[in-house]
């Protein structure tokens, strides 16, 4: 049985159909990506698994059960509990208050203080930066530290899926290996990850599938290299 299923599923937003028809199934420990021009709807997809957009035909399951479909939508809290993590293009941080307070906000879901204590001990520890910064607000962060919050955010939920949009935009190329760095070692963790992405030298190495967006409908996948992907993108 696969991790996450998505059937015949159609969605826009108003009266704009922005993904047609789209099926897929993806296994345990797979690392997708997405890739597409500008409004191919890759963003649109990820937004559609998490429940961001309503469903307009289809259905989306979640080992076994359904997720979302035109009758229901399963709520944010559902997700996180189900071990389900979306981290949009823009990160979505506390800028007001320091890294320690964004890893804490990032797991009241859990409420467990103890569990949470913990997890962000140990992720300081895996991740130096982000114990060097920990009293310093989000807002002062340069923009490879903020991707590296974020991405501790990710690391202490402990995620079965991660959906990313863009985890390498707007790094400069030598922090790029530390951030793929890292979303090797969430994988490692059991983590199936589906991601959106530009950086197509730098990831394909490490997707297991490739599905190729066009208009709003998937037109090819397992592709495995950089030559015949582009060949799929106009």
């Amino acid at each position: 049985m696969s991790l996450l299923s998505i059937h015949n599923a159609s969605t826009g937003y108003g009266n704009k159909q922005v993904l047609f028809d789209i099926t897929m199934d993806i296994e345990k420990g797979d690392v997708v990506l997405l890739v597409g021009s500008n409004g191919s709807g890759k963003s649109t997809l990820l937004k559609l698994i998490y429940g961001l957009v309503d469903v307009w035909q289809g259905s989306v399951e979640y080992d076994g059960k359904v997720l979302h479909n035109r009758e229901k939508k399963a709520p944010t809290h559902t997700l996180l509990n189900r071990g389900i993590m979306y981290v949009p293009q823009k990160n979505e941080l506390f800028d007001d208050v320091s890294v320690l307070e964004n890893l804490q906000f990032s797991l009241l879901h859990l409420n467990n203080r103890k569990e949470s204590i913990r997890r962000i001990d140990e992720v300081m520890e895996e991740m130096p930066l982000l114990k060097e910064r920990r009293k310093q607000t989000a807002g002062r962060l340069s923009g490879g530290e903020r991707k590296m919050l974020a991405l501790g955010m990710v690391m202490v939920n402990r995620p079965t899926m991660l959906l990313y949009d863009e985890p390498l935009a707007g790094l400069s190329e030598d922090k790029i290996p530390e951030v793929i760095d890292i979303l090797g070692r969430i994988r490692e963790k059991g983590t199936t990850m589906m991601v959106v992405e530009h950086h197509l030298k730098e990831m394909v190495p490490y997707a297991s599938m490739v599905f190729c967006m066009r208009l709003g409908k998937i037109v090819e996948k397992n592709l495995k290299s950089v030559e015949s992907i582009l060949q799929q993108i106009v």
